[in-house]
């Protein structure tokens, strides 16, 4: 068997200049200098021992022999390119990592599921969750820490990208023995001398209830603060008070204990939603990810409204 002896870079070198008509045309294309691309074009023609390209002071046309070869150079690269694409995604789904950050709620209810549909099609894939509160998402998406997040903050900031996914409402949720659990909807005014149980003020969610109720004339006193949302469900289900919560916080494993009732005058809400860093380009895993997730977020949507 014959010793192929031929460099990518000069099949690539034949194959711009069969395109272009032009070595300047060619060369450019190829980010190289002139003289760089005619020697390796030399060096093609003479390893195969043929003229490949006719070469006037205005014009260049292949031979009859670069008419053959032409062919075959670029079923040959492109051949290599597809078995590279190959390689690089096997690659990545036997070794690569994909890192999200998302507030705890989301973390605990849809992202589960979203990252059982990914590994199906990534089944090495090295998944990392950091489920933390609102700012320090933030923080691990900017810093590079996680390819994307998802997050109740970020819209206004001019490094971030934010894709909305869903906004929802505050409910007040009390054990199901407590005295207003029958109601079917509350207004804040209704809280005024409860017990209430809150979050640390470095939450998010407790900076955005203090935003929207600050022009309260009387509002709630909280007596039993938590660090996170776990911490206070728990307060909640010992019946110590009421405590006010984003409606996709309260999952089926608190509903056995723990009825949540509407909120109204004022009603609070709140946007989750996709943060990425600008200009930032998640690999095939990440994009996935995202993709399913905007699907549990329209499935938990469709389930809101049928309700």
């Amino acid at each position: 068997m014959a010793r192929i002896n031929l460099e990518l870079n000069e099949l690539q070198a034949f194959l711009a200049v069969a395109e272009k008509s032009s070595f300047k045309a060619a060369a450019e294309a190829l980010y190289l200098s002139q003289p760089a691309l005619s020697r390796r074009i030399e060096k093609l023609e003479q390893s195969l021992q043929v003229r490949l390209l006719e070469r006037t002071t205005r014009s260049v046309r292949l031979t009859e022999e670069g008419a053959h070869f032409l062919l075959h150079a670029q079923n040959v690269v492109d051949e290599l390119e597809q078995a590279m694409s190959g390689l690089s995604e096997r690659a990545e789904r036997r070794s690569g990592v994909v890192s999200i950050a998302s507030i705890p709620s989301v973390a605990q209810h849809l992202l589960p599921a979203a990252l059982a549909a990914l590994t199906a099609s990534y089944p090495a894939l090295c998944l990392r969750v950091f489920d933390e509160g609102a700012q320090e998402v933030l923080e691990q998406v900017l810093a590079g820490h996680a390819d994307f997040g998802i997050n109740l903050i970020g819209a206004e900031d001019p490094n971030i990208d934010f894709e909305p996914l869903l906004t929802e409402h505050y409910l007040a949720v009390v054990r199901h023995d407590h005295p207003l659990a029958t109601q079917r909807r509350l207004n804040w005014e209704d809280l005024v001398g409860e017990r209430l149980i809150g979050v640390s003020q470095r939450s998010g969610n407790r900076l955005l209830l203090d935003h929207h109720l600050a022009s309260l004339p009387q509002r709630p006193r909280i007596h039993y603060e938590a660090s996170h949302l776990q911490g206070a469900y728990g307060m909640a289900e010992a019946g110590l008070g009421v405590l006010v919560v984003p409606e996709l916080s309260l999952t089926p494993a608190y509903r056995h204990q723990l009825v949540g009732i509407a909120l109204g005058k004022p009603a609070v809400s709140r946007t989750l939603g996709l943060i990425t860093r600008s200009g930032y380009q998640p690999g095939p895993a990440a994009e996935q990810l995202r993709t399913l997730l905007r699907a549990q977020f329209a499935q938990y949507r469709a389930r809101q409204a049928a309700d």
